[in-house]
């Protein structure tokens, strides 16, 4: 399973046994009730526009 990580969302790619397996992982390591929002890294600030 590859999974794909950008500021603002997530993307799992892989057989659906293995995207529920690492959805449950990820619940569990923060804290068992988190959301989806819960596990994207810290939005980072929008670059200065020219």
């Amino acid at each position: 399973m590859k999974s794909y990580i950008t500021p603002d969302r997530i993307q799992w790619v892989g057989k659906a046994w293995e995207i529920r397996y690492a959805l449950r992982q990820a619940q569990r390591q923060k804290g068992g009730e988190a959301r989806l929002a819960d596990l994207l890294p810290p939005a980072m600030p929008a670059p200065p526009r020219k």
